[in-house]
């Protein structure tokens, strides 16, 4: 467990990194994937503390429902995150490349009069 949640730390920061590179030029990517980071460390944060109360036996906290609960909840949200990088993404990608088009062309368009 104390390896799942120094690779969760690992993790963050790798993405983080990766993000920080990809969000100046890639739109799509910027708004799909601004939360990833912060909850791959909320994640370890979290199993963390379920591993030192585990450690601790300190009732109600030390059950191990809980650790189950956030090992689900993390495959739910890499599930999550998985299925929006393959399927969302090249879609929203396009649609933003699409739109950046539709907006340089219209930006030398005359407007409309104002009355």
């Amino acid at each position: 467990m104390a390896v799942f949640v120094a690779l969760l730390f690992v993790g963050a920061i790798f993405f983080s990194g990766i993000y920080k590179k990809r969000k100046q030029h890639d739109f799509a990517f910027k708004r799909l994937f601004k939360k990833t980071s912060g909850r791959l460390t909320l994640f370890g944060v979290i199993s963390l503390l379920l591993l030192t109360f585990r450690y601790e036996n300190i009732p109600y906290f030390a059950m191990r429902i809980w650790l189950f609960i956030t090992i689900f909840s993390f495959l739910y949200f890499f599930y999550r995150t998985l299925r929006a990088y393959k399927i969302d993404y090249p879609r929203e990608r396009d649609n933003v490349n699409r739109n950046m088009h539709i907006k340089t062309e219209s930006k030398y368009l005359p407007n409309k009069k104002m009355r």
